[in-house]
């Protein structure tokens, strides 16, 4: 029996946007394993906040959960504050001092075998657990600063783009300073494993992808209608939403309908022709399911967009980026369209709208690929393996 402490930045539940399916999906596969004995501490902040009715009752039963209430919020005077010290802001405002202190109570009143940092944001924390743990594994969810290198792109305005591009060094200081004092590091995708391992060659770094559950009913691939789904309090996300309303769609969507839906969006907080804006909604499978085609309009991040993933697992037919397919090993007109410009993307979606046959073929690929390369049985043997083994 090994006693595992899994700490995630943000709860596993409710899956309110795809960091929080990559830590579900980790925990699963802990708790899935019966020589696993789990303890599961999670940080709440205002935009994830911590109800433990949230969480299946099935899961409760089988470990332990604790939180913490941490605020992260950004203002003016803390990032002037780390930027004149030159730290991560980033990090930073995951730093408090009063976790500190519950944390090392944690630790002196349990004794853990493996500790699991799910993201790098709960890294500020690392050398209070080492002086606790001997195996300390991280669950990268990104290569960090990559997304606000690739953000910093595409500012049109100078001070911004300056000052994405400062955050994003930061971030990499910190970044490759920490990660050198891991055991081990499971990422996301066989990209980021490498970087990882370039910098880190005396790690054990793998690769590892998200779980996804494929046990769905076949859409009805008669709809006709478009549909983003994703949180827009998500950098990526919102810069995505900005291009294709404004690059591909400045004249609206003729013959068709955009839906768009996300956490931290208000209802009819977009005013776009042919735009209808759901803000918020309760159940993200019930509204994928009532609409059609899916488009993903991802500029930058890193790490796997695990919205792409659960709309295949969906056999949905779907029209993304080359940045939103990164680390899925996908072919264009065959799982998913790939276009870059806004005239392909607008090419792409007008070519669907009018083929119910090309949709259903994308759909039911899409599918058969989740359930050979990200079925939930292959990823659990795989995790726990790595876990015990490094």
């Amino acid at each position: 029996m090994s006693k595992i402490l899994h700490f995630s930045h943000k709860p596993a539940f409710p899956l309110r946007d795809g960091g929080c399916v990559a830590i579900s999906s980790v925990l699963k596969s802990l708790i899935s394993q019966p020589q696993n004995d789990i303890y599961h501490f999670t940080l709440a902040t205002t935009k994830h906040p911590f109800e433990r009715d949230d969480y299946p009752s099935s899961w409760i039963k089988k470990m332990e959960i604790d939180h913490f209430q941490v605020n992260t919020r950004t203002d003016l005077m803390g990032a002037i504050y780390y930027l004149f010290r030159d730290k991560s802001y980033n990090i930073g405002r995951f730093k408090d001092k009063q976790l500190y202190k519950r944390l090392k109570q944690l630790l002196e009143a349990e004794k853990f075998d493996i500790i699991i940092l799910d993201s790098l944001y709960t890294t500020p924390y690392l050398s209070l657990f080492r002086e606790h743990c001997d195996k300390i594994i991280m669950r990268a969810h990104n290569v960090e600063h990559l997304i606000w290198k690739q953000l910093a792109k595409g500012q049109k305005f100078s001070i911004k783009r300056w000052y994405f591009n400062r955050l994003s060094k930061q971030l990499k200081r910190y970044e490759d300073s920490t990660i050198q004092s891991l055991d081990g590091i499971i990422a996301i995708t066989e990209g980021d494993a490498q970087y990882f391992h370039r910098f880190t060659p005396a790690v054990t770094v793998t690769a590892i992808p998200t779980a996804v559950k494929t046990n769905f009913d076949n859409p009805n691939y008669s709809k006709e209608d478009f549909y983003f789904l994703g949180a827009m309090d998500w950098l990526p996300n919102k810069e995505g939403v900005h291009w294709l309303l404004t690059r591909v769609l400045p004249e609206g969507l003729k013959g068709g309908t955009l839906h768009i839906a996300g956490k931290s969006l208000q209802p009819d907080e977009i005013k776009h022709e042919n735009v209808t804006c759901h803000g918020e909604v309760k159940d993200a499978r019930q509204y994928i399911n009532q609409h059609g085609i899916c488009v993903i309009p991802m500029l930058s991040g890193s790490g796997i967009k695990i919205k792409l993933l659960e709309n295949m697992a969906m056999a949905k037919p779907i029209i993304t980026t080359s940045e939103g397919v990164r680390g899925v090993e996908v072919k264009h007109g065959r799982e998913v369209l790939i276009a870059d410009t806004p005239e392909a993307f607008r090419e792409q979606m007008y070519a669907l709208l009018i083929d119910e046959k090309k949709r259903k073929a994308l759909g039911q690929a899409a599918k058969k690929f989740v359930i050979h390369n990200y079925g939930e049985e292959k990823i659990t043997r795989r995790i726990n393996s790595f876990i015990h083994d490094v």
